[in-house]
């Protein structure tokens, strides 16, 4: 009976570290956007004139 295959420690530490450093080079757009405050300001302002342009043809 063969004996189970099991990848040396070394190749599993080495995989799982660039693993571990691709994960955190990744940076979601909506983090990014919410990390910048002059963005985020922006995005409230014209989500507000959208919201105000939307309720006067209701009046």
């Amino acid at each position: 009976m063969k004996e189970k295959y099991e990848p040396s420690t070394d190749f599993v530490l080495k995989v799982m570290r660039r693993v571990y450093e691709y994960e955190e080079s990744k940076n979601p757009i909506i983090q990014w956007l919410s990390a910048h405050s002059s963005i985020r300001y922006a995005m409230m302002g014209i989500g507000a004139l959208l919201g105000i342009f939307k309720t006067i043809p209701a009046f």
